[in-house]
């Protein structure tokens, strides 16, 4: 058991159930199992929250489906990253701080835990 610099014993809050992490293994490898033939395909994913959502799977790691979406509205989470922007000019160039996507479109990560069905469009 590890401790603060107090030296204090941590306390336990929360531990998984070895049985529920086995099922969580099992999932997330028939997910990927699932996914994979399927990057660069358009889909539509649903949360088990009820969140819909329209992209193209652009990829896959151990905790999140990586879907482009076109367009990103101000209800999606989104990540623009200008280094792949041909027209990003670093301070104190043209455009500062960034010009914005070229194209709209946006990497979105959703939790492979969290999706409750994956649809081919």
């Amino acid at each position: 058991m590890s401790f603060y610099q107090s030296g204090q014993p941590a306390t336990l809050i929360y531990q998984a159930d070895p049985a529920v992490v086995q099922h969580l293994h099992r999932v997330r490898d028939s997910l990927h199992h699932s996914c994979k033939p399927y990057l660069n395909h358009t889909v539509n994913v649903q949360t088990i929250d009820g969140q819909m959502h329209e992209g193209t799977i652009a990829g896959m790691d151990s905790k999140h489906l990586y879907l482009m979406v076109g367009g990103t509205t101000d209800m999606e989470r989104g990540y623009y990253n200008p280094y792949y922007n041909p027209y990003y000019q670093p301070y104190p160039g043209p455009g500062y701080p960034y010009p914005g996507p070229v194209n709209n479109n946006g990497i979105l990560p959703l939790v492979l835990f969290e999706l409750l069905a994956i649809s081919l469009i």
